[in-house]
């Protein structure tokens, strides 16, 4: 059973695929259509000059920020928020959570388009790997917001970043979740205040879902756990001072700006969540016995195998790039990589060499971790190298050739992986079911726990916290 709302979560349908941006948008005709109590205005366009739109929604007391596809690889929002607003128009669930909702169903629609190829097979892992989008840290709606810390700054902001800041500016704001979730973990989330009721409904959540809890590395060694699986959000300026602790420069190292978490809790000191439920999990990402090995030199055969696979990948890159007549989105993604993964390598390996938990014995989960995702996630690079090779107009023996070798080298490890890590892929509607389940134990946990200071806005410059995802 799901703590809370077990009636609601239950009615989740069983998704079999991801909505395309066409769907979501007339959708949301409907629903407007439908429904003249639901107000929408435009915040602003996309690069690609797509219109967003903001419903507004609910006349509670406390308001609640949401914007689904932060990452446009990341569509598990989208049907939550498909599910989300029907319930919020056809009952009286805005009443009783206490809230009214402005809501942003796909704030990057343009990457959204580039990642339909792979939307009605979602559970092929080499098919995602290979097909899936995600644009470079500067070019990610998620992680350009100004920001301003020590000898680093970012001061313009994407359009669609800045039509999130509108809507964050545009009243006190109690409660703000940008809808991410994972591509290869277990299930964790990260939360900017400890309440250790909602610490709690997160753990009931993960069991009921039959996810595992993410006990392997952390995406950021310098994490601070609430609980099991449940982490503090970091900022740009824990990025900065991790880069400088471990000889990186990190105004060379840092690519974007801060997150529009860090945004609005700066500009209201409200609550905000993070969701990661993946769509491939594995049991051995939550066993906490140990390996037989230390924990350093689990992330040393990480760092060597990234550090082959990003050799393997320069070189591919420059044989391909020498044939496009322009850049693409793949291209400019795979470049951005291949600019930062060295200091990225490097300073991972100083941590391993001065800090004293590393010489402890790694935990299965700890070695599942720096092994087997590591080589899945830089595996989503070489699908990035293949649509770089195949987005040219013109079409080669050396593009087809990059191409070939890169979905061979996805088609070949792709299987060995799954079974050796015994790897499988998540049912849509569990991911639906677990991160709507935690959204709507946080606002209870809002409601009822914590009660936001609401200070002015200040200047946007002034913002200074940051997620490096």
């Amino acid at each position: 059973m799901y703590p809370r709302h077990d009636e609601i979560i239950a009615a989740v349908p069983a998704y079999e695929r991801f909505l395309t941006l066409d769907e979501v948008e007339a959708s949301t005709d409907r629903l407007l259509a439908a429904h003249p109590e639901v107000s929408v205005w435009n915040p602003g366009t996309s690069r690609g000059g797509h219109g967003l739109r903001c419903l507004e929604l609910g006349r509670g007391p406390l308001r609640a920020a949401l914007v689904g596809v932060p990452h446009p690889e990341e569509q598990v929002g989208s049907l939550v928020l498909d599910h989300l607003l029907r319930l919020l128009v056809e009952t009286d669930l805005a009443e009783r959570l206490g809230f009214r909702f402005s809501i942003i169903r796909a704030i990057d629609p343009d990457g959204m388009r580039l990642n339909e190829c792979w939307f009605d097979e979602p559970l092929d892992v080499a098919g995602f790997l290979l097909r899936q989008y995600r644009p470079a840290a500067n070019e990610q709606f998620e992680w350009t917001f100004p920001i301003e810390y020590k000898n680093y700054a970012f001061t313009k902001p994407l359009p669609e970043a800045r039509a999130v800041m509108a809507v964050i500016d545009r009243a006190p704001l109690d409660f703000y979740m940008c809808l991410h979730n994972a591509h290869a973990s277990g299930a964790y989330f990260y939360v900017t205040h400890d309440v250790p009721s909602l610490n709690d409904d997160l753990a009931a959540i993960v069991a009921a879902a039959g996810l595992p809890v993410h006990r392997g590395e952390p995406e950021m060694p310098y994490l601070n756990a609430f609980g099991d699986g449940v982490f503090e959000e970091f900022g740009l300026t824990d990025d900065y001072e991790y880069f400088a602790r471990y000889g990186v420069e990190p105004a060379a190292a840092l690519q974007g700006g801060t997150s529009s978490t860090s945004y609005a809790q700066a500009a209201w000191d409200c609550f905000t969540l993070v969701a990661e439920v993946p769509y491939f999990t594995s049991p051995k990402v939550g066993d906490s016995s140990p390996a037989g090995i230390s924990r350093g030199e689990a992330v040393r055969r990480g760092i060597e195998l990234e550090r082959e696979y990003a050799s393997w990948l320069h070189a591919r890159y420059v044989e391909a790039a020498a044939e496009l007549s322009g850049e693409s989105p793949w291209q400019r993604a795979l470049y951005a990589y291949l600019l930062g993964v060295n200091d990225d390598l490097r300073a991972q390996t100083q941590m391993v060499a001065r800090e004293a938990c590393f010489a402890e014995e790694a935990t299965v989960a700890q070695v599942f971790s720096s092994t087997f995702l590591r080589e899945l996630d830089v595996l989503s690079r070489v699908g990035h190298l293949a649509s770089m090779a195949a987005a040219g107009p013109r079409q080669n023996d050396v593009l087809a050739a990059v191409r070939a070798a890169a979905e061979d080298r996805v088609h070949t490890r792709v299987p060995q992986l799954l079974v050796a890590g015994a790897i499988a892929p998540v049912p849509l509607r569990t991911l639906v079911r677990a991160q709507l389940a935690a959204l709507l134990c946080a606002l209870d946990a809002v409601r009822e726990h914590y009660r936001p200071t609401h200070p002015r806005p200040p200047a946007p410059r002034a913002r200074a916290q940051s997620r490096a995802r």
